[in-house]
């Protein structure tokens, strides 16, 4: 009896001892965020140094560390060497130079992978950069500084910000109005559209580029938060979506088929004038007398995205009464 316990008892020690954990119950697991944050640690680590503590980073950078009180960092508290690395070797060798350069953690001289590895270090744990190493700004080896401050910025009081012109005036959170200047410095297209008699408020500040489009890598192309660009258009008008029971075909394919997404010169923000744009599909129209319209289509037709209203003929001709 007392040797079948002890073969239970050995049977069940070497069970325990050698059978894998369940899936889904190992957390260093790769992708679980502590693996994540762990991977990135190397990029944020000085071999030999030692905290030496804000104090000691004021005594030298005191214009940065004056602006560092007001950023976003600051408020989350935010040390210096928690970015820059432990700064003893760095003190000790008198300062940055070429030869002490390895020494401590300069954005400037990191290569965007090491660069935004120091970032990642933290922000890897944050849902808004999870597509991060899938998305456009990545590929083309841009740094997270490149759009994000690091300390605190500073910022003109009025026009003057979006033109790039600093006043002195140090700001805490990026305004909408810098979020854009960011985006347009790279994107020319778009920031000449944007000028264009008719255009998202763009460039009044009441919307956005990152309202639309996610910069550290969509769910779709152009870096669409959302992949569906019709969900993306109706989040704002809402009173184009339907559903109607006379639907207009491009409408539901896609908001893109007549109107230009950044800016354009013409009403409504359409990819074409009318009555150019309607006689694009619908080439046989005209004006009664075998003559091209001359006037908008929609002075008629002004239900053009749908119409609940059936014609005489049925089936509708997309107008509202």
């Amino acid at each position: 009896m007392r040797g079948r316990a002890l073969l239970l008892f050995f049977f069940f020690s070497a069970w325990f001892l050698f059978t894998p954990p369940l899936p889904g119950k190992d957390k260093s697991k790769a992708g679980s965020p502590r693996k994540i944050a762990q991977d990135f640690s190397k990029f944020v680590e000085i071999p030999g140094a030692e905290m030496a503590g804000a104090e000691q980073c004021a005594a030298c950078h005191a214009d940065l560390s004056k602006g560092f009180r007001r950023s976003a960092h600051a408020m989350q508290k935010v040390a210096c060497e928690q970015c820059h690395g432990a700064g003893s070797l760095h003190i000790a060798a008198g300062g940055y130079s070429t030869e002490s350069k390895d020494k401590i953690i300069s954005f400037r001289d990191r290569s965007p992978e090491q660069a935004n590895g120091v970032c990642l270090s933290c922000h890897a744990k944050s849902d808004h950069v999870r597509n991060w190493f899938s998305g456009a700004h990545q590929a083309q080896d841009m740094k997270c500084s490149d759009c994000h401050t690091i300390h605190g910025e500073t910022r003109g009081k009025t026009g003057s910000e979006f033109r790039g012109e600093a006043a002195g005036i140090p700001r805490a959170i990026e305004s909408r109005r810098q979020v854009n200047e960011n985006c347009l410095r790279c994107h020319q297209k778009q920031n000449a559209e944007a000028d264009l008699p008719y255009h998202h408020p763009i460039r009044e500040a009441k919307m956005s580029c990152s309202d639309c489009h996610d910069p550290h890598g969509g769910s779709a192309g152009n870096n669409l938060k959302l992949s569906n660009t019709n969900d993306l258009c109706l989040g704002c008008h809402a009173e184009y979506q339907g559903p109607f029971t006379f639907q207009h075909a491009p409408v539901t394919e896609s908001c893109l088929k007549c109107h230009s997404s950044h800016g354009s010169p013409n009403q409504n923000m359409l990819s074409v004038s009318q009555p150019a744009l309607c006689l694009q599909c619908h080439s046989a129209h005209h004006n009664g007398a075998s003559l091209p319209l001359v006037d908008r289509c929609t002075n008629c037709h002004n239900a053009i995205h749908g119409s609940d209203i059936p014609s005489a003929t049925g089936g509708s001709k997309f107008i509202d009464k």
